[in-house]
């Protein structure tokens, strides 16, 4: 396993009701494109909740440690071999948040 953690482009909308609708169906990561072939675990990753009354909170500061919601992959794009890939979207107050690709299996 290679720990990535950089930004990604989702190439899939969130369903109404936030990200547990759906599973990625796409992403982008260095200019390819990668379709999922099929979904290999799904998990939460709650925040430290118990941090969050720590500092006082404006509209422009992130939560301290955010949710994350991880899906394990198997994707591939045109040319290159099939892989699996740990997807994370940090949610934040508004069910958007910020999509990265968090770790590549070889």
């Amino acid at each position: 396993m290679r720990r990535i953690d950089e930004s990604i482009e989702s190439l899939t909308p969130l369903a109404a009701g936030g990200p547990a609708q759906g599973a990625p169906l796409a992403f982008r990561w260095r200019g390819r494109r990668y379709v999922v072939g099929s979904v290999l675990a799904h998990w939460v990753e709650t925040g430290a909740w118990w941090r969050q009354g720590e500092r006082v909170r404006t509209t422009s500061q992130p939560p301290p440690d955010p949710e994350r919601w991880l899906w394990r992959v198997e994707a591939g794009s045109r040319g290159s071999q099939t892989g699996v890939f740990d997807l994370c979207l940090e949610v934040d107050r508004s069910d958007a948040g910020r999509w990265s690709l968090y770790a590549i299996y070889d």
